[in-house]
């Protein structure tokens, strides 16, 4: 088995660990009006509370790891 070490920049990292975020983001907002009871089995009005909750938070973090073209990607020009 071979090692490699790989040195990345703040930038970089800051680029995955947005693009991460983005990807549980667009899930969450998948889920959202969807029945697919991720929180509250059977009751679809507050599992969509719960979720937008959960979509709030991550546009709270997004905010402060995304560049502007990765919020304008998901948000367009409305930024969040």
């Amino acid at each position: 088995m071979s090692n490699y070490t790989v040195e990345l920049d703040i930038e970089q990292i800051d680029r995955i660990v947005a693009d991460d975020l983005l990807r549980c983001r667009q899930t969450f907002a998948n889920d959202l009006g969807a029945g697919n009871s991720v929180f509250v089995w059977g009751d679809q009005e507050a599992d969509d509370i719960e979720i937008q909750k959960h979509i709030d938070a991550f546009d709270l973090v997004l905010s402060w790891y995304c560049t502007p073209e990765q919020l304008n990607g998901i948000y367009g020009d409305d930024q969040g």
